[in-house]
């Protein structure tokens, strides 16, 4: 489809063509095109198919063009590459993802992807293949577009084939083989003085089963493995040794299992382990420990044959550290020495009252954890969680998606001390790695607490669905959304900081909310409300987001004070029921964009332009003859449109902000500003003229 003609101009040079070509027809001439010998006139003097017939159909045709333009107001662009590993080989089933599309581009036999119609501007593209590290990249997509090269270098897992002994015999042994990807496996195996033997092929897999025999008891063989892909990729694991069992048992103890491991799954935390000893087993002992009392034994050798590697623990308690260790035992009796602890913190619903401690930090968690209305879950300052890019647990609203979700109540940090951090696992962390914290604590049984608590890289960092929450440096860090009040009716929240964030703050669905001290630092949008009512938000600082500051869309008489916004495309949006929005510092190429039927009351607000001086609109109605008195708006090419200043004296100067480097710019006004006086009130305007107390509040 790429190489039709219709695909050699981009979509616009096209229809820029078309019309062109209709207005010359229209005008009596035609269409650049080959040259043709003229038509005989007809009985009435005319060529056929006469003028007026002609007219018609051509503004048939431009309206339909017309029409086909406002249909491609979302703008659009192609993008394409290839996704290669560190060998150069072909990267063949990579999943290609761009964290503002719903669209994903899968690589095929030739490692090549390709999106045909991506929205124009920033995208985070993400690639990820089984046995590979995820690799992604931030590309700039203007209309119309087409990147052709935007290529990915992947760097192989280093464990993409492994193996380990399943079953030994005396005169045979069973190994298990597993590839990272879809592999004909083949091992080679050969006892010393004797002549190797290779096994045939198994089939394409991810896993395979291998018996060696005829083996001859009492030598150690040496083994090689190595699996072929489908497309012709070739690679080797780890050679080694192995032993069948025995003619007698050898002397001494047996040697402790090895790699030992224990992870989330669906059933609970599933503990792996092998052996590679000689001696015949019995069986094996396992020790289990929760939080910081001693080890006891759990099952014995009676429980776990020589022949398992694994046990499920399906009666963990959720979100109780959990400890393990083994023993071998041999035929006699004799018993190994006790490997290493491991740690594990099971996903699940708590049964009981938890806590995490700073000693046991980092701690990993690799599943959902419900808080029930009767629990509280209190976590320790200095605590960091570092949460897996997969639920293992498959449970909760996303069953790929770690989640925590508190309805009883969550107490997280401290004040004046480390912070507790949530952090993805990821080796290349991403804006939606997990979803974050789901608060849903209602009034009546108490407050949840977080003082001094970080979220990175989650969907929503912090959500708010019930009023009983206490907040106090609050971070959320490279998150879809930083933080969200969703129905959260009558809650009070301050102190949020919410850095590179997609959308920083959002509320939606609200009754009588009350938001203050919010600082927000890059992304997409600062803050955004939509379909609340008798919203509240005071005291904010907006700055360095790509396109909008601050969107209100509510239903209902939102109140908004005492704020900086400073954005790179517009400063505020304003739309729904008439907002009281005053002593606000704006500074955008666009200042205030105000569009619904309800005026809103805008005043006291110093509008300028820092970033395009000269250009933009300060302050735009979309409905005409409606005055914003008291506002002072300075560095556009427009102070205003379909809109005006009267009813007060109109200054619009230059506010005198005292300034500084850009990242920290002083909004502050100097003493000789002439806004210091200018506002309804008599005293200053913008951010810093509001304070505590003002009428309205």
């Amino acid at each position: 489809m790429m190489n039709s003609p219709h695909h050699r101009l981009p979509r616009v040079a096209f229809h820029d063509r078309l019309r062109r070509d209709i207005v010359r027809v229209l005008r009596g001439g035609s269409p650049v095109s080959p040259p043709r010998r003229p038509a005989a006139p007809s009985a009435f003097g005319r060529p056929p198919g006469g003028r007026p017939l002609l007219l018609l159909l051509g503004l048939v045709l431009l309206a339909g063009l017309w029409g086909c333009e406002n249909e491609q107001k979302i703008q659009r662009g192609v993008v394409s590459g290839f996704v290669l590993d560190t060998y150069g080989h072909r990267v063949v089933g990579a999943r290609v993802t761009s964290h503002r599309s719903l669209y994903e581009a899968v690589t095929g036999q030739d490692g090549r992807f390709a999106f045909t119609s991506l929205d124009a501007g920033t995208h985070r593209l993400l690639v990820e293949r089984a046995g590979y590290l995820s690799a992604s990249r931030t590309i700039s997509l203007e209309f119309g577009q087409v990147l052709p090269s935007v290529d990915f270098r992947l760097v192989p897992l280093p464990a993409r084939l492994t193996w380990e002994v399943f079953r030994r015999e005396r005169t045979a042994v069973t190994i298990d083989v597993t590839s990272v990807e879809p592999m004909r496996c083949t091992a080679l195996y050969q006892g010393e003085h004797l002549p190797a033997i290779q096994t045939p092929p198994s089939e394409l897999g991810l896993e395979h089963r291998f018996v060696l025999s005829p083996l001859v008891p009492d030598i150690a063989y040496r083994l090689e493995i190595w699996g072929e892909t489908a497309d012709g990729r070739r690679y080797f694991a780890a050679s080694g040794t192995f032993r069948p069992l025995p003619t007698g048992d050898e002397p001494g103890p047996p040697p402790a299992p090895e790699a030992v491991a224990v992870t989330q799954t669906r059933d609970g935390p599933r503990l792996t382990w092998s052996y590679t000893g000689t001696d015949p087993l019995s069986g094996f002992r396992i020790y289990r420990g929760i939080e910081d009392r001693p080890l006891a034994l759990w099952r014995d050798e009676t429980f776990v044959f020589g022949q398992e590697r694994a046990v499920v623990d399906e009666f963990a308690s959720p979100g109780v550290r959990l400890r393990f260790a083994l023993e071998a035992v041999d035929l006699e009796g004799q018993v190994s020495s006790r490997t290493s602890e491991v740690t594990i913190f099971p996903a699940g619903e708590l049964m009981g009252d938890v806590t995490w401690r700073a000693a046991w930090s980092p701690i990993d968690l690799a599943g959902d954890l419900r808080v029930g209305p009767d629990r509280v879950f209190t976590i320790e300052p200095g605590v960091t969680v570092r949460v897996s890019p997969t639920d293992l647990s498959q449970q909760g609203y996303d069953p790929l998606a770690v989640e925590i979700e508190v309805e009883g109540r969550l107490l997280a940090g401290a004040s004046d001390s480390a912070p507790v951090r949530f952090i993805s696992a990821s080796s290349q962390p991403g804006p939606t790695d997990w979803m974050g914290l789901r608060l849903r604590t209602p009034g009546r049984l108490g407050v949840s607490a977080l003082v001094g608590v970080e979220v990175n890289n989650a969907r929503v960092g912090l959500m708010i669905q019930e009023p009983g929450l206490f907040t106090r440096d609050f971070t959320a860090r490279a998150c879809e959304t930083g933080a969200f009040l969703q129905g959260a009716s009558g809650t009070a929240v301050t102190g949020l900081t919410l850095l590179n964030c997609q959308t920083g703050l959002a509320a939606g669905a609200t009754i009588g909310c009350r938001v203050s001290e919010v600082r927000v630092r890059g992304g997409e949008t600062g803050i955004q409300l939509r379909g609340n009512r008798e919203f509240v938000l005071r005291g904010f600082d907006v700055r360095d987001v790509l396109y909008t500051g601050l969107r209100v869309e509510d239903l209902a008489t939102p109140s908004v004070r005492g704020g900086v916004v400073a954005a790179g495309e517009l400063g505020v949006s304003l739309k729904g029921q008439p907002a009281d929005v005053q002593f606000l510092t704006i500074d955008a190429p666009a200042g205030v964009l105000i569009d619904g039927g309800d005026q809103p009351l805008l005043r006291n607000c110093i509008i300028v332009n820092r970033k395009e001086p000269g250009t933009g609109i300060g302050l735009e109605e979309r409905i005409d003859g409606r005055a914003y008195p008291f506002n002072n708006i300075f560095g556009f090419a427009l102070a205003t449109r379909f809109c005006t200043q009267e009813g007060a004296p109109i200054l619009n100067t230059d506010p005198l902000f005292i300034g500084g480097a850009a990242g920290a710019f002083d909004y502050h006004l100097q003493d000789a500003s002439v806004l210091k006086r200018a506002a309804d009130t008599g005293g200053e305007m913008g951010a810093y003229g509001w304070t505590e107390g003002e009428t309205g509040d």
